[in-house]
């Protein structure tokens, strides 16, 4: 039997396992030139300055279209640089303008990013400057966001303000960490009831034993123990579930240094509060819901085990104060954390009706 020491720092090798698998898919991706733009489409880079940080945005699509939709990454510590490689972009990108911006810490945004501005507050005002850059600078009249996981918290924090509501035109929210307190607990519930399932198939008894004891010990995951309760769900595609359908397309992203990347993906996740809280311990918005009349899109994968389906998105659906809401329980049963990825033919065709109908 390991140590608790010894265990902790295998999981923590694991996790630098994964965050560099990512960044060398970013690298091989980096090395492909896009091929230029054609007279209908653009695709310019940004630094926009917001206080000491500069955030990279990347202006994407339909040069005449007059609708942009702003991309809120996922993470926390996540960048968007790299998402426009999903095959799901380059549809979107046909018929509109695209934001692809990275969240202060996090990605490749530059400058002195201070702990004591990581919180759920100051991103919020981040976003807000993103969203009146694209009015102004991306000259798009009609604005949506589309927030993913971490990044469908964020959103739906920024949505509580009636001020930043009127400046859009809908929201599209997917599998969003509105709470993470109860959400966290959703999901452990969930990698028990797998670690079960195996154990009683005799498989990797011995792993799914030592799951069930990390959990006992750790029964609310700080954010370093978030690490391995990720590696945990990836070992049953809790995150990704339909892998065979996910499309990716030669991209390039802006130079940076490796360590970057590195650094914040480490840095936001430890550092991002709510009230001056962690948000793995004390974000849970689900009260203040009532507050956002906007339309919303809300889009949920069935497989989803970092944050269950089950509770979530119809608790989510019950409290929200907007009138024009959409949500089907029956689509994307094949998705887990990112259906707009896994099943992107689905989504495409939600998302556009979805601004078409609510431009």
């Amino acid at each position: 039997m390991f140590s608790e020491k010894k265990k902790n720092n295998m999981n923590f090798v694991k996790y630098k396992i994964q965050i560099l698998s990512i960044l060398l898919c970013l690298l091989v991706m980096g090395c492909n030139k896009d091929p230029k733009p054609a007279d209908d489409q653009l695709d310019n880079y940004y630094f926009v300055k917001v206080g000491n940080v500069a955030l990279p945005v990347r202006v994407c699509g339909n040069i005449n279209a007059d609708i942009a939709i702003v991309f809120v990454h996922g993470g926390p510590g996540g960048t968007a640089q790299a998402e426009r490689a999903n095959i799901y972009w380059k549809e979107m990108e046909k018929y509109y303008k695209v934001i692809y911006y990275d969240q202060r810490g996090s990605g490749i945004t530059q400058g002195n990013s201070k702990e004591e501005d990581m919180s759920i507050e100051q991103f919020s005002k981040d976003l807000d400057v993103i969203v009146d850059f694209t009015k102004q600078i991306a000259k798009a009249s009609k604005v949506y966001i589309h927030g993913a996981s971490w990044g469908g918290g964020l959103a739906t924090y920024y949505l509580l303000d009636t001020t930043h509501q009127n400046k859009l035109n809908g929201a599209i929210l997917e599998c969003p960490a509105y709470d993470i307190v109860n959400g966290t607990q959703l999901s452990i519930q969930w990698i028990l009831q797998k670690a079960d399932s195996n154990i009683n198939a005799g498989k990797n008894v011995a792993y799914w034993n030592n799951c069930k004891q990390f959990y006992a010990l750790h029964t609310t995951p700080s954010a370093n123990e978030f690490k391995q309760h990720q590696s945990y769900l990836n070992q049953v595609n809790g995150i990704v579930s339909n892998v065979t359908n996910v499309q990716v397309q030669s991209t390039s992203v802006p130079k940076f240094e490796l360590s970057l990347l590195y650094n914040n993906a480490e840095f936001a996740p430890k550092a991002l509060t709510y009230q001056g809280q962690s948000i793995f311990s004390h974000l849970d918005l689900t009260a203040q819901l009532h507050q956002i009349k906007l339309p919303i899109l809300l889009v949920w994968g069935e497989q989803d085990g970092l944050l269950p389906k089950n509770n979530l998105a119809q608790k989510f659906m019950s409290n929200v104060g907007s009138s024009v809401k959409t949500y089907d329980a029956m689509k994307y049963l094949l998705s887990a954390h990112l259906p707009h990825a896994e099943e992107w033919q689905q989504f495409n065709i939600d998302a556009k009706t979805f601004i078409e109908a609510n431009k």
